[in-house]
């Protein structure tokens, strides 16, 4: 096998990728995961609208976390429907993936059990993208 090393231009690349960058998701891929999850998750007090942004900010916050420990490799393939993951390594990396964001992230609007819940939606959801012939979803801001 060929010995294979990175170029001086790929490092710069790393170098700017690991200092500049701190998400992947676009503002319309976050809308998407925000509407979900606003379905399917009630917050006390909030009218539907608050909600939806309350529910925008902590998938930005996850999306962040997690583009701290998911190479762009990966994370790259939510919008790549020809390559990817299986669905068993889909589902193995949310699993593996879902208790590292949960001890980073923490909602004390919410009880433990239902941000669990949320952080595992939105992982589930982006993760899924990351499988061979899926795309992850987006909606523009109405």
């Amino acid at each position: 096998m060929a010995e294979i090393t990175l170029t001086k231009d790929h490092l710069v690349d790393i170098s700017n990728d690991m200092d500049n960058q701190e998400e992947m998701l676009t503002d319309a891929e976050i809308n998407a995961l925000a509407q979900k999850v606003n379905k399917k998750i009630n917050l006390p007090f909030l009218s539907e609208e608050k909600e939806l942004v309350v529910f925008a900010k902590l998938v930005k916050w996850i999306d962040r976390e997690l583009y701290k420990i998911l190479p762009n490799e990966y994370y790259n393939l939510i919008n790549d429907i020809s390559d990817g993951l299986t669905i068993q390594e889909a589902n193995d990396l949310e699993k593996r993936l879902t208790p590292l964001i949960n001890n980073v992230i923490n909602i004390p609007i919410l009880s433990e059990k239902l941000e669990a819940k949320l952080i595992s939606m939105v992982l589930g959801v982006i993760i899924g993208a990351m499988a061979k012939g899926s795309k992850l979803e987006e909606l523009p801001p109405s």
